[in-house]
């Protein structure tokens, strides 16, 4: 037999045990609303938060549970949330968050945002680098969220939160001259 025929087929071989290997492991969260379904039910409350939740999400690890990444320095970043090793210790709990780095690859998301949420109260969002480039002044994806059919929670975007809020203090400005334009006018109530 050729050498190139051997070569071709150890190639479709390899091809198909590269196929197999990524359905094994494909992402958790194939749409957007699964994953805010997701961060709702671990305890992400649905505001204006989520939609950054989600951003950030979609750009570090594009939704995979099992998103691992190894620099060319050596840093070592895990899970839906890309967090570093600094954070998680490999083989067993550690870390700030005090957490083995494994577990922030499986499909059980609760530890690896509790661990994202620890981090955002020390550090912000702003720790994430892709959320600074890619989320920071964007809500495209907060905008999006909110047009998924069957979040659990009452939704409401940021732009109705800002209207009604508008709209009550207008609201208030009126009742607070309502007797001055009343004592001018000569209207009595």
């Amino acid at each position: 037999m050729p050498v190139s025929i051997q070569v071709m087929r150890i190639s479709h071989v390899l091809c198909l045990i590269v196929l197999c290997y990524a359905s094994v492991w494909a992402k958790r969260f194939d749409t957007r609303c699964k994953l805010v379904r997701e961060l709702s039910r671990v305890g992400i409350p649905n505001d204006h938060f989520l939609g950054q939740w989600a951003c950030l999400i979609e750009k570090v690890s594009n939704r995979d549970t099992r998103a691992f990444v190894v620099t060319p320095s050596g840093k070592k970043y895990y899970g839906l949330y890309q967090i570093p090793s600094r954070w998680c210790r490999s083989g067993k709990k550690g870390g700030e968050c005090n957490i083995a780095c494994e577990s922030l690859l499986d499909d059980d998301i609760a530890d690896d945002t509790a661990c994202a949420v620890d981090i955002f109260h020390k550090e912000g969002f702003k720790y994430w680098h892709q959320w600074t480039v890619r989320c920071k002044n964007d809500d495209t994806i907060t905008k999006e969220i909110y047009k998924c059919p069957d979040l659990s929670s009452p939704r409401s975007s940021p732009e109705r939160d800002l209207y009604s809020e508008r709209l009550r203090k207008r609201r208030r400005l009126i009742r607070s001259k309502t007797p001055y334009i009343r004592q001018v006018y000569g209207i009595h109530a």
